[in-house]
């Protein structure tokens, strides 16, 4: 059996994706050029999230409605939406499907055989990956293999052939070591499933064909470009795709596609002038992520200052979030403004070597050594105000 070195194990997407352009597969998984967020994959991530905690359960019953649309609401992800009109409809959406689907399922709950499966195994010596939304467990023993959908409609019969069952079907079996007797795409929008009976064993050999191919392909660096109008169209590689790269200008290279010199391999930047679009490009993205930085910590520093005034005024030093927890820390400050006078001290009481300049650290530090003088210890504290400050130390649980 062959072994096939590979960036990352295939998955039903990066396979899907070597097949439609493998140009596009090596500048995402090679070359690691992160693609733009899309909003449809967050609000996808945030129902799926939702449902399974809903289905995440060792014994009924599940989450009540008003516990289900929290965590929903606690757990929604925000990029790649065009304004706060678009994400705002689209979590309203999905705050809809869930309640719906909780109406109706709710009457006959029953815990999955497993929420959120994730498999990996060997097809030929090829790794593969994915992850199965829910798996079930008939009265019979066999399983039945369920994935969500979240996008506005689903193609009618898609479910008989699609690859992404049978690879779902073709690891359940092999991993789980019960037969597969169903498979479905539950349409969440809609409330409809699609369901037919266990793929065919000629489907399944025509996947492991494909899987072998695609991984020999990759290993002995295929990568040609296929154009399709409509998939290139949306595709965000555009502007450093060999066959497009000649319609964009270098500032249009930027905007688009920020990330991509700074993940390109040297001796792919070309000549000094593309070089020189290589370098405005890092720097325009430093300057980006900077800025970014700086708006996160000034969220973060505006936080800390929220959480220490409710820490007060409760009177509380340590409080727990669902993931975090805080402590109230005290932190004592000294300013000494006669700075002679504190350099006279040191000096009489013969530790001048021990602090070259009266800085208010150094004197701190001084102050805090317990076989200093206490005379001393007060004559400098009289020279001193102190104040307190408090910062907090946050830490996973």
């Amino acid at each position: 059996m062959a072994t096939f070195t590979l960036p990352r194990p295939l998955s039903h997407s990066s396979l899907t994706m070597y097949g439609e352009c493998p140009q596009k597969y090596k500048f995402k998984y090679i070359e690691k050029i992160p693609e733009k967020s899309k909003h449809f994959f967050s609000f996808g991530n945030s129902v799926h999230r939702a449902l399974e905690y809903f289905y995440n359960v060792k014994n009924p019953p599940p989450p009540s409605l008003e516990r289900l649309l929290d965590y929903y609401k606690e757990h929604w992800l925000s990029p790649g939406y065009r304004d706060q009109a678009q994400e705002a409809e689209y979590f309203e959406d999905g705050k809809e499907i869930l309640t719906k689907f909780y109406r109706k399922h709710i009457a006959d709950f029953a815990v999955p055989f497993f929420v959120e499966y994730n498999f990996e195994l060997k097809v030929e010596g090829v790794p593969v990956t994915g992850k199965v939304d829910r798996v079930d467990k008939l009265a019979d023993g066999r399983l039945s293999i369920l994935d969500y959908k979240t996008g506005k409609a689903l193609a009618l019969n898609r479910v008989q052939g699609d690859a992404q069952l049978t690879m779902y079907q073709m690891a359940c079996e092999e991993l789980l070591g019960a037969e597969v007797a169903r498979l479905s795409f539950y349409h969440l929008p809609s409330l409809k499933e699609q369901v037919v009976e266990r793929h065919s064993p000629d489907l399944v050999c025509g996947l492991r064909r494909r899987i072998v191919a695609a991984a020999e392909s990759i290993t002995s660096g295929v990568f040609a470009p296929k154009p399709d109008e409509k998939k290139c169209y949306w595709c965000d590689y555009k502007p450093i795709c060999p066959i497009f790269k000649h319609q964009y200008s270098d500032g249009q290279r930027a905007t688009l596609l920020p990330m991509a010199a700074a993940t390109i391999p040297e001796g792919r930047q070309g000549d000094a002038a593309s070089a020189a679009s290589d370098l405005a490009v890092l720097i325009d993205s430093c300057g980006e992520f900077t800025r970014q930085a700086e708006e996160l910590a000034n969220q973060a520093r505006d936080l800390r200052g929220k959480i220490l005034d409710s820490l007060k005024q409760k009177g509380y030093v340590r409080a727990f979030g669902k993931n975090y927890e805080v402590t109230r820390v005290t932190i004592e400050k000294w300013k000494f403004s006669d700075k002679k006078k504190i350099l006279d001290l040191i000096a009489k009481a013969g530790l001048y070597d021990k602090i070259l300049a009266p800085t208010a650290a150094k004197v701190e530090q001084l102050m805090a050594d317990a076989k200093l003088d206490p005379d001393l210890r007060a004559q400098l504290s009289e020279l001193g105000v102190k104040t307190e400050n408090f910062d907090l130390r946050v830490k996973p649980l």
